[in-house]
C-alpha cells in the first residue's frame, strides 16, 4: 500500500471519527432540545474535536500526504498548516455559537 493511499484512508477515517463524535455529542443533544427534555447537558470538546476531524480528514482525503502542514522536523508548523488550523478555530467558534443560539431560541440558558 502507497503512502499516498494511507494518509487518503486515514483522512477518511479521521472524517468518520468526526461524524461520529459530532452525532453522538453534539445532534443528540440538539434533537433532545428540540423535543422539549428538561434535562439536557453537554461538553465544550467536541465542538473543537469536529472541526479538526473534518478539515484535516478533508485536506488528507484530497491531498493524500503531498501537504506540508508541518516543517520537516516536526516542530512547527508551514504557512498552509496555520491556514488549516484558523479555519478550525473559525469552524469551532461559528459551530459552537449556532448551537447556543439554537438552545437560546428553545428556551433553555
Amino acid at each position: 500500500m502507497s503512502n499516498a493511499l494511507k494518509y487518503r484512508l486515514g483522512g477518511l477515517l479521521t472524517i468518520v471519527i468526526g461524524l461520529v463524535v459530532g452525532w453522538f455529542t453534539i445532534f443528540t443533544q440538539l434533537r433532545a432540545a428540540y423535543s422539549g427534555e428538561l434535562d439536557i447537558t453537554y461538553e465544550l470538546r467536541p465542538f473543537l474535536i469536529v472541526p479538526f476531524c473534518l478539515v484535516f480528514g478533508l485536506i488528507f482525503v484530497f491531498a493524500g500526504d503531498r501537504w506540508e502542514y508541518r516543517t520537516p522536523d516536526h516542530k512547527n508548523l508551514t504557512p498552509s498548516g496555520w491556514v488549516a488550523f484558523a479555519v478550525v478555530a473559525v469552524l469551532t467558534l461559528a459551530g459552537f455559537f449556532w448551537f447556543q443560539s439554537q438552545f437560546a431560541a428553545l428556551g433553555y440558558r
